[in-house]
C-alpha cells in the first residue's frame, strides 16, 4: 500500500471557547487545517465535551475530515470539571480489529485501537496518550505497561501529547515559567537537579526500544507547544514507533499553523510509514 500519514494534534477544548463550552470559534479553521494534513490514522486530544448530544462532535468531524470513522475515548474528571476526551479518527484505508478505553490508570484517558492495514501482515497497535500535565511521577507510572508493546514483531505506535519533553530537545529557560508550575515538568526535589526537565516518561519508553520520529529525522530540537507568552516552548507532541515498525518511517515534519493562525497552542505532528518496506 500507498505511505501511511499518522497525525496528532492536540485541539485546545475541541476548536471551542470557554473550555470547550463556549462557541466553536476554532473549529471550522481546525477541520480545514487538518484536512490539508491528508491523515489515514488522527490522535487527538482535548476534545472537550464530543461525548455530548451522542457524541455529536465526534462524528461531524469525522464527516468534515472526510474521515471513515471515529472512536471517543471518554475521560476521568479532573479537579477542576473538565474532560479531556481523546478520539482516533481513521481513513478508509485502515480497518479496525478492537478499540477501547483505559481511564483506570490514567489521569485523563488512553485511548487505543488494533489496526489492520491491507497489504500488511498482523495488526498495527495504537495507543493515543495525553498523560497528566501537572505530575511527572504520575506520568511515568502512566506509561509503565506501554513498555511490552517494543516486544519482537509487536508493530506498535505510541502518540500522543505526553506532557513530558521529548529526548533531544534542549532544556528550557524555566525561569521563564511561573514559579507555581514548576513542579508540572522538573525533577522532585531530590531526586535530580532541581531545574531540570523530568524526562522519565519517554526515556522509559526510549529504553523499551521505541524510536522518536522526530529523532529519526533530525528534528528533535522542533518545538511543538507551549508557545502562549506565560509558557516555554517545547517538544511534547511525539510519534514513537516501535523496533518492528520504526524501519517503515519515511517522513516527519511539525505543522505550526495551527499555532500561527491561532487555532491552538500545539502544532500538529506528522509521520509518514511505507509499510512495504
Amino acid at each position: 500500500m500507498p505511505v501511511l500519514r499518522v497525525v496528532t494534534f492536540n485541539t485546545l477544548f475541541g476548536g471551542h471557547t470557554d473550555s470547550g463550552f463556549g462557541p466553536a470559534d476554532r473549529w471550522d479553521g481546525q477541520m480545514a487545517f487538518l484536512r490539508s494534513l491528508k491523515p489515514d490514522i488522527l490522535a487527538l486530544q482535548e476534545c472537550n465535551f464530543w461525548e455530548v448530544l451522542g457524541r455529536q462532535r465526534l462524528h461531524r468531524a469525522v464527516r468534515q475530515l472526510g474521515m471513515a470513522r471515529g472512536f471517543l475515548a471518554e475521560a476521568n474528571v479532573t479537579t477542576a470539571g473538565h474532560r479531556f476526551h481523546s478520539a482516533i479518527l481513521l481513513s478508509s484505508r485502515v480497518a479496525v480489529d478492537a478499540e477501547d478505553a483505559d481511564r483506570t490508570r490514567y489521569h485523563h484517558v488512553m485511548g487505543w485501537a488494533n489496526l489492520r492495514l491491507e497489504g500488511v501482515d498482523g495488526l498495527v497497535e495504537l495507543r493515543n496518550l495525553h498523560l497528566d500535565p501537572s505530575d511527572p511521577r504520575n506520568r511515568t507510572r502512566e506509561v509503565g505497561p506501554l513498555k511490552f508493546l517494543a516486544g519482537p514483531g509487536r508493530k506498535s505506535l505510541i502518540v500522543g501529547d505526553l506532557n513530558a519533553i521529548g529526548i533531544g530537545f534542549p532544556e528550557p529557560d524555566w525561569t521563564r515559567l511561573p514559579q507555581h508550575q514548576l513542579d508540572c515538568h522538573l525533577h522532585a526535589p531530590g531526586h535530580g537537579p532541581g531545574q531540570i526537565a523530568d524526562r522519565e516518561a519517554v526515556e522509559l519508553l526510549a529504553r523499551a526500544g521505541f524510536v522518536d520520529a522526530a529523532a529519526r529525522f533530525g528534528q528533535e530540537t522542533v518545538p511543538t507547544a507551549a508557545f502562549g507568552v506565560d509558557d516555554v516552548p517545547r517538544r511534547q507532541d511525539l510519534i514513537l514507533a516501535s523496533p518492528a515498525l520504526a524501519p517503515a518511517l519515511v517522513g516527519y515534519r511539525v505543522h505550526k499553523e495551527a499555532v500561527d493562525g491561532g487555532l491552538s497552542d500545539h502544532a500538529a505532528v506528522v509521520a509518514d510509514f511505507d509499510l512495504t518496506v
